[in-house]
């Protein structure tokens, strides 16, 4: 067995209801005194922020409130949010959202105890981060990115069309509230997305070249929950127990990736997302079986044990059919969720095609892929994915 490191990710706190704990854990468990929460406009009229706002305040502890944060954080957005932040005399920000709330939270928090603009840390960049940053609890309302469990914060840099990150072990969060029961109003297609964005987490991490023995463990127990909540959890959202596997599904992907790492499907996403302005769930569904398609022969045996979580029978398949079958059950998955499964039919355009490659073939863990990948191998996965 290979020497390897596995990093504990932030604390967690599951349960239904627990949000209706924040004020408490606050002040109580962690000793703070004044909360900035950083949400979104959509969290405000789903209702969930009035959820969280009655848990302060049936505790008496002072909250500032900023709900200007945006999908696909800018920059510009980060910095503006930073300064905003550094005003207020908060000792502690609570994060209320999707993956993009949370990135953008991970990167005002860093910039507390940092000089400069996000621009100088991002992957590339003149800084390092090298303080801890100011406190942060997630609250994740998506059962799906896993951003509440990682290292990164993704940007876009709109002048250079692209979407880099932030990341440092100093960026994951001190706390993680998991609440299933904020997930119930999320609509079918988000549901969906993010779903299948954990779903790629777990795939990924459990094929990357950087996965280790229990990072495997926590990829495989996420993709056997999500094969068989995620249908569920899109055709009937109030089904408690659906959610609450699903909630609990992306949390151990978003540990399992945080250690074994991703591979080209969020390399060309990630790449999509700047280029295109797919959303990241939707460019991750769509692309996740074609790019198994191709990476299925760097390690046939645990595409074998994929297709097995994910309930196919595999008794009396050769490794390579067995391998294979992994690929179609997450094929039909797609299809069952109604989900985007071409290119064309989210706004890429063949036009695009130089761009999406060239940012690809520069992310930071393509290297882990279990294939390694040409330029010419991420034009086939496009032109499958196109048409």
């Amino acid at each position: 067995m290979k020497e390897f490191e596995y990093k504990m990710p932030a604390k967690v706190r599951f349960g239904v209801g627990i949000t209706g704990n924040l004020g408490r854990i606050l002040r109580e468990e962690l000793g703070f005194q004044k909360v900035f929460i950083a949400t979104d406009k959509g969290i405000v009229a789903a209702g969930i922020l009035e959820k969280i706002t009655n848990a302060l305040a049936q505790e008496g502890f002072p909250y500032q409130v900023y709900d200007a944060l945006i999908p696909d954080p800018t920059i510009e957005v980060v910095d503006e949010a930073a300064d905003i932040l550094r005003q207020s005399g908060a000792d502690v920000v609570v994060a209320v959202g999707g993956g993009s709330p949370i990135d953008t939270a991970k990167a005002m928090c860093m910039l507390q105890t940092h000089e400069g603009s996000v621009r100088d840390y991002l992957f590339g960049g003149n800084m390092q981060v090298e303080n801890p940053i100011l406190p942060l609890i997630c609250i994740p309302t998506t059962a799906g990115t896993g951003s509440e469990m990682t290292a990164a914060s993704v940007i876009t840099n709109n002048q250079e069309q692209t979407k880099v990150s932030v990341t440092h072990e100093n960026l994951i969060p001190k706390m993680t509230l998991i609440d299933p029961s904020l997930h119930v109003g999320m609509p079918p297609f988000i549901t969906a997305t993010t779903g299948m964005d954990a779903l790629t987490h777990a795939i990924e991490s459990y094929v990357s070249l950087n996965a280790e023995p229990i990072s495997d463990a926590m990829g495989i127990a996420a993709i056997r929950m999500i094969g068989e909540n995620l249908r569920t959890a899109v055709s009937d959202g109030s089904n408690l127990q659906a959610r609450t596997n699903m909630a609990l599904a992306s949390t151990i992907a978003g540990a399992a990736f945080l250690n074994g790492g991703l591979g080209v499907v969020h390399g060309i996403a990630q790449t999509i997302g700047a280029v295109a302005h797919v959303a990241h769930g939707t460019a991750n569904a769509l692309l996740l079986p074609y790019c198994m398609q191709r990476n299925m022969v760097g390690n046939l045996k645990k595409f074998r044990q994929i297709a097995q979580a994910l309930g196919e029978n595999t008794d009396n398949m050769t490794e390579r059919r067995a391998a294979q079958a992994a690929v179609d059950a997450v094929f039909q998955l797609t299809k069952d969720l109604n989900v985007p499964m071409k290119l064309k039919e989210v706004g890429v355009t063949k036009e695009m095609f130089p761009e999406i490659i060239k940012g690809t073939m520069e992310y930071r863990l393509l290297a882990a892929n279990p294939c390694k990948l040409t330029e010419k191998d991420i034009e086939e996965i496009l032109l499958w994915a196109f048409e």
